[in-house]
């Protein structure tokens, strides 16, 4: 059979004397003496009886002996003689090395042979274990498990301890049986008349190792590609769960005076140190106006005043969680899981956490348990509001809730219900009677609600009613995050 033979690359035509080979190589001068005398290397050019001089190829093949050594098992004479066999070409043997010519430890034969179907492999497995293989098409009932049979069940055994399903393998055998179909019309196909029987097992053999190998290389670079992409989508959609975060714009903020009413918050709480309630609601406000580093500091100094606070630990979650910074949001969101809070706070909190985890482990994990727990949270209601603030929250969340999970929740009518008459609670009422410290955080409540509402709408279907509530959006604050959306939704 003709071989298409690899010609190398042009190098540099960079001659070393001895002392400069050992320097570029690492070697010593005594080792690379020993390779030129064990035929690992060629012999060098001598314009000269009292001068050598080696090329490129020399340092190349130094290199690819080290390597060699490191990444197989042979010994330094079987180098020799597979560097012998590819002319010393350091391309040709840079081939054979990627396609695992050299790293195979046994000669997995593609032809059978009587003497390679002998049980030499002193594994043993439960015959339980041996009987679900059985069970799941992945061993054949044929007497005595032979060599191969022993080591794909060692490798099942293996993967089913990592925690990968047999029904996968089932699938995938189902697959393999298609490729191994193409592969033997492959090797057949290719024409060998001067070979006998032996060369060509060998040259089949070799042939398989060398498609065994692309396959796991292109297997793995389209597996890569996927996980690229699901971590791309992940990352998109944790960004999808803060666009339903309202970011006030600098032109709101500098309209109702935001960080002065802030600073004043401030001083008024520095007076009263033990005012567990108004630091509640300096935290909400903190967090409305997305001042994060505020409403964290707030929430310190509730927490210091009462360590298991569920309110200060779910403000201080939230607060982290709006900000992207997940590791320590879920540092007090379980302290609110373990007490099992029902208080509307403490369960958006929950709720933002299980989202920001779903959407970052969606690249490299099943986020299933993760959503449902996040959709049980809405399941039993929370606890009755005691304060106009907590209704007010309350409809909030399941708003939030019917948005997310609109099959689960289901109760898309009655969010809709709730949000317009927060709505009209907050035009009717004063910020003291609401229990909102700062008139810029109604103006915040009447955003969410009436951009919740556009989007309950849009998902019943009724466009006009939607197109109403987003233009109030847009009257409000034109510039913010959700005002952009608000015009992308009016088109």
């Amino acid at each position: 059979m003709a071989k298409h033979r690899l010609k190398a690359p042009a190098r540099g035509d960079s001659k070393y004397r001895m002392s400069e080979l050992v320097d570029a190589s690492g070697v010593s001068r005594d080792m690379i003496k020993y390779y030129l005398r064990a035929h690992l290397l060629p012999k060098p050019v001598k314009p000269r009886p009292n001068l050598s001089l080696y090329t490129e190829n020399h340092l190349l093949l130094i290199r690819l002996i080290l390597r060699i050594q490191q990444q197989t098992t042979l010994s330094l004479p079987e180098i020799a003689s597979a560097f012998m066999a590819a002319n010393y070409n350091p391309h040709t043997i840079e081939i054979e090395l990627l396609s695992d010519k050299y790293s195979a430890v046994r000669r997995d034969f593609i032809i059978p042979f009587a003497a390679e179907t002998k049980n030499n492999v002193s594994l043993s497995f439960p015959q339980e274990f041996i009987e679900e293989l059985y069970s799941h098409g992945l061993l054949e009932k044929a007497g005595p498990l032979d060599t191969s049979q022993i080591e794909i069940t060692g490798l099942l055994w293996a993967a089913r301890n990592e925690g990968v399903p047999l029904a996968f393998f089932q699938a995938a055998g189902n697959q393999l049986r298609t490729l191994a179909d193409l592969e033997v019309k492959a090797l057949i196909a290719i024409p060998r008349p001067e070979l006998d029987f032996d060369a060509v097992a060998a040259s089949v053999t070799n042939t398989d190792r060398v498609i065994n190998r692309w396959m796991i290389s292109e297997k793995t670079r389209q597996a890569r590609r996927m996980f690229q992409r699901i971590v791309d989508n992940s990352e998109k959609a944790l960004s999808t769960i803060h666009d339903a975060i309202y970011f006030p714009s600098k032109v709101f903020r500098k309209r109702f005076r935001i960080e002065e009413e802030l600073a004043l918050l401030e001083r008024k709480l520095d007076r009263r140190p033990g005012d567990l309630h108004s630091m509640h609601g300096a935290c909400r406000a903190c967090l409305l106006l997305t001042d994060f580093e505020r409403a964290i500091a707030f929430a310190d100094a509730a927490l210091a005043l009462a360590p298991d606070n569920e309110l200060a630990l779910a403000f201080k979650s939230l607060a982290y969680s709006m900000d992207k910074n997940l590791e320590q949001a879920l540092l007090y969101a379980r302290r609110l899981e373990t007490s099992d809070s029902r208080h509307p706070v403490a369960l958006e909190a929950r709720l933002l956490t299980l989202l920001m985890q779903a959407a970052k482990l969606g690249g490299v994990s099943d986020t299933t348990g993760l959503l449902k727990d996040a959709a049980e949270l809405f399941r039993d209601p929370a606890i009755p509001p005691k304060h106009e603030i907590d209704r007010i929250e309350a409809c909030l969340l399941q708003a939030r809730a019917n948005t997310i999970f609109p099959d689960a929740i289901n109760k898309g009518p009655e969010a809709i219900r709730d949000l317009e008459t927060m709505l009209q609670t907050l035009e009717d009422s004063r910020i003291e009677d609401l229990g909102l410290p700062l008139e810029g955080t109604r103006v915040v409540y009447q955003m969410y609600a009436n951009f919740y509402l556009g989007q309950l709408h849009e998902a019943n279907g009724d466009g006009i009613k939607a197109s109403q509530y987003f233009e109030k959006v847009i009257q409000l604050d034109p510039s913010s995050n959700f005002g952009e959306m608000a015009y992308l939704k009016l088109g």
